[in-house]
């Protein structure tokens, strides 16, 4: 049997969050197999919670949403870079990548980047005080025009900048690229190449939503 990993992670009551302007995670029972016979849940979510799939959209008011990207993207050739355990606020460089990964990323592939960083799912400091990419990485991932970026860690650029300063996002959107984050279990995979399989929620007009990621062996 292929091997399979989750890089999902796990949706919960009070999730972590982005913050403002993002709701709070709320996962409900509103039905009771006492009261009703059956049991039910209401979610309340947003297009950034837990491990999601995002578009150009998200920065781009008029560029692709996910009712437009086509099922085939969905599925995708990846390859993982190991970089050692990175500390909070610490820089993801170019050499880095390199030396990772080298010349096997080919054009149209997925490139999935583990720091560790999913140790703190949950944990204080998650969100705000993410590894990020320097400059000189993002030219390196789209010099190799990447069709899907992910990693585990909850922003590519520094979390402290203000959220209209998305410039390291804006260059890796100029083309309709693909991005999946925060990710877990990526060190239980080697370099690959794996398949992955990222799918959202079918939710037409949005620029991103939660989606199911997961690694099968090529």
């Amino acid at each position: 049997m292929s091997a399979l990993i989750d890089l999902t992670g796990k949706l919960e009551n009070g999730s972590w969050n982005y913050g403002d302007p993002f709701p709070d995670i709320v996962i409900e029972k509103v039905a009771t197999a006492e009261k009703f016979g059956y049991e039910g849940h209401a979610f309340r979510l947003h297009s950034l919670a837990g491990t999601y799939l995002e578009t150009a959209n998200h920065l781009f008011p008029d560029r692709e949403t996910l009712g437009n990207v086509a099922l085939e993207r969905l599925k995708t050739r990846a390859w993982v870079a190991q970089l050692p355990d990175k500390k909070p606020l610490e820089i993801i460089e170019a050499v880095e990548l390199e030396q990772a990964i080298g010349s096997v990323i080919e054009p149209g592939d997925a490139l999935l980047i583990a720091t560790g960083w999913d140790a703190y799912w949950g944990k204080p400091g998650f969100t705000d005080s993410s590894p990020y990419l320097s400059p000189k990485a993002m030219e390196w991932i789209i010099a190799r025009d990447v069709s899907l970026l992910g990693m585990d860690i909850t922003s590519i650029e520094d979390p402290r900048k203000p959220g209209d300063e998305m410039t390291l996002l804006a260059q890796y959107y100029a083309k309709d690229r693909l991005m999946v984050a925060p990710l877990v279990n990526l060190r239980k995979a080697g370099k690959g190449p794996w398949t992955l399989l990222t799918l959202p929620l079918n939710i037409s007009d949005t620029c991103a939503a939660p989606c199911r990621a997961i690694l099968l062996e090529s």
